[in-house]
This record gives C-alpha cells, sequence and structure tokens, in this order.
C-alpha cells in the first residue's frame, strides 16, 4: 500500500505543477485559503446520507456486506426540514461506523472520528424514485470501501442476495496504467456500493476493511475544483486521469448514457476525476469525477427524500461563521440554519446547501462536549 500511495502522490506532484486545474491563482493573485471559503471552519467529514425504502432490510444488509456496523438511531419527532425543501416531516435511521473504527463504551472519547454514514428511511414524505442507474450519472454515485479480500467479499454480497455488476476486475486510474481491483453492488434499492481490494502482496496482513470514498459526478471538473478547492477548502490528494480504457473495467455500472438520454453502448470509457480531503486526513475523500467518454448524463436527484446517496454532510466549528463565511464566497443557494431534533443522536445545528451541480451538501456544527466549560471561564 505504501507503494502505490507514493506512485498517486508522485502523479499528484506531477499534475500540480503542470495543470492550470491545480493552481491556487485568483484574478487577483494568490488566493488566501484561510480568509477565503470555509477552510478554516472545516474540521472532518461528518456522514455522508443514503436514503432508503426499508430500513430495517437495509441495515441488515449493509452490515452483512459493507464493513459497517449500527452505532446510534436517528429517530427524532416530526419537524420542519426547511433546509430540505420539506415543511414537515420524520424519518427513521441508524448511524453506521467502520466496523474497525468502534467507538469506546459510554462517553469516552478516544480518538479522531472517521467519516459516519446515515441509512435514512423517510416516513413523511415516503421516498419517491430510484437510485441512479448509469455509472455517468451527475450526482453522488457510489459509496467506496476498502476490503483485504475481494473475492470473499464478491462471494459475501452474493451470498446475501446483492447484485454485482459484475466480477471483480481492474480499472485503470493514470495515464501511466497503475490501477486497482474493484467490483461495484447495488444495495436492495439499488444504490451503488463499490469496493476496492486493498491487500498485502506478501499475505500476511489482514485489513478489517473501512469505508472510504463517495464518488460526485460533476459536469465540469475545473468549475468544481475551484468550489471544492476554494469555497469549501478542501485539498486535493490525487488527480486520476487515465487514457480510454473498455466500460467494463471496474464493474461499476449497469449502464451509461449520453447526455440525450440515449444509451452509450460503443465499449469504452474515459473520465479525469480529483480526490480531495480535508487537510491531512486521508481516510475518506470525495471523488470529484467528470466523465469524457461518454459524456456526464442527467442531474441530481430533485428532492431531499429522493431514493439512493443523497448529500454528503460536512462538521464545521461554529456553524453561524460557516454560512456567514460561505455566503461571503457568494455562493447560492444556501439554506438558514436549523436545529433538528434526531433523537438517540443529539440535537444538531445543520446548514443544507447545494455545489455547482445542484449536489446536495450539507454543514453539521460540531457537538460541544459535557461539562466542558474551563473552571477560570
Amino acid at each position: 500500500m505504501s507503494q502505490t500511495r507514493d506512485r498517486v502522490c508522485c502523479k499528484l506532484s506531477q499534475v500540480a505543477n503542470k495543470g492550470s486545474l491545480m493552481s491556487l491563482e485568483s484574478p487577483i493573485g494568490p488566493l488566501d485559503r484561510l480568509a477565503y471559503g470555509l477552510r478554516g471552519h472545516i474540521n472532518r467529514f461528518s456522514h455522508v446520507v443514503i436514503n432508503v425504502s426499508d430500513l430495517d432490510r437495509a441495515v441488515e444488509f449493509y452490515e452483512r456486506t459493507f464493513p459497517v456496523k449500527r452505532r446510534q438511531r436517528l429517530n427524532g419527532p416530526a419537524q420542519a426540514y426547511h433546509g430540505l425543501g420539506i415543511a414537515q416531516g420524520q424519518f427513521d435511521g441508524w448511524v453506521l461506523e467502520n466496523k474497525k473504527d468502534a467507538s469506546p463504551p459510554g462517553d469516552l472519547i478516544a480518538e479522531f472520528p472517521a467519516r459516519l454514514m446515515h441509512l435514512v428511511e423517510w416516513k413523511s414524505p415516503r421516498p419517491v424514485g430510484a437510485p441512479y442507474r448509469e455509472a455517468n450519472h451527475v450526482g453522488i454515485y457510489r459509496q467506496n470501501s476498502l476490503v483485504s479480500n475481494l473475492v470473499d467479499a464478491y462471494a459475501n454480497v452474493i451470498a446475501h442476495g446483492g447484485r454485482p455488476y459484475g466480477e471483480p476486475s481492474r480499472i485503470v486510474l493514470t495515464p501511466e496504467g497503475f490501477g486497482v481491483t474493484v467490483f461495484a453492488y447495488r444495495d436492495p434499492d439499488g444504490s451503488t456500493l463499490e469496493m476496492i481490494g486493498a491487500e498485502d502482496p506478501a499475505g500476511k496482513i489482514i485489513y478489517p476493511g473501512m469505508m472510504h470514498h463517495c464518488n460526485l459526478n460533476v459536469r465540469n471538473l475545473e468549475r468544481s475544483y475551484r468550489f471544492y478547492h476554494d469555497t469549501l477548502g478542501l485539498d486535493p490528494t490525487a488527480y486520476l486521469a487515465p487514457a480510454i480504457q473498455p466500460a467494463a473495467n471496474g464493474s461499476l455500472g449497469d449502464a451509461l448514457r449520453n447526455p440525450d438520454g440515449s444509451e452509450f453502448n460503443e465499449g469504452h470509457m474515459r473520465f479525469a476525476a480529483t480526490l480531495m480531503g480535508v487537510r491531512s486526513d486521508s481516510r475518506s475523500p470525495i471523488d470529484v469525477l467528470e466523465w469524457a467518454v461518454p459524456k456526464p448524463y442527467g442531474a441530481p436527484y430533485p428532492c431531499a427524500n429522493h431514493l439512493g446517496i443523497i448529500r454528503v454532510g460536512l462538521e464545521v466549528d461554529d456553524i453561524v461563521a460557516a454560512r456567514q463565511r460561505l455566503l461571503l464566497t457568494g455562493h447560492s443557494p444556501v439554506g438558514p440554519v436549523e436545529t433538528w431534533d434526531m433523537g438517540e443522536f443529539g440535537t444538531r445545528k445543520v446548514v443544507i446547501f447545494e455545489d455547482p451541480d445542484g449536489i446536495m451538501l450539507e454543514l453539521i456544527e460540531q457537538q460541544t462536549l459535557p461539562d466542558s466549560r474551563p473552571p477560570f471561564a
């Protein structure tokens, strides 16, 4: 894995030195990223939200096929979700965490938390629609994980009723030919999950697996890079721009479509992507990807209760200040600061907004620790 990381970092360094995509120059000179955008407020990736039609069925499936386990219930009362466009609504859910990142019992805090997964079943209004079928559909298309043994993981998915798009296969990620072995499959509602092999070449280390990146398909990578880098303050961890390759590589999905909705059957594909993280935290980046062959298709989900991977949440230290900073960049739309009662998960302050393609994002304020006031305050 260290050789893999070195090769990806080397590729990133080369692109950073050559490409305008990685430039920090603004029309008025170098950009002070702490004085502009949310870089000074974002703590970490908080969670990814996946809307499901049957919570009990979904939780069982995810725990059996994905490297996650139950942590807390989401069981707040009926209330207004103005930022989501829902005047009065209610959902049930589960917060899932990496099996390898199990929290200590009680109120102890022992490590910097990795990204969580929120499985949500809307009770009112009920879920609508179906998740994206096309691998090049604009929006949050798939949630990825790293696993130790892809052969066993593939067999396990099938044994528990999952439907892989194909057997594990290699997908090329750089012009030099660096790639990984992966496969993707659908959850019971049709949302796409992906597994990447993270195997020890010597076969001595068994990796327990973890959630990794989620994939955001965008229409214009340079525009999206400016937003996620400059406005949100994220850092690039890798730039991936492979040559054209067979469309079956990586078993990514059921279909590809042209922008006009017609089926793309030319048998090959090409894309470019930037993995972006919060400073040095490389555990759970986002994969901001633009399809070149075929071109991006469709639009993000039109409503917050649509089935599928609906939004990514980022934790901030001060949500009022973060929202104000976001508005000062000129970005819109940005929802109001809201207080959501999420039951066992607690009462949290959130702001809902969208990226340049209309992909839904969320700011959520960090929790104040109980009795955290110092004695001299």
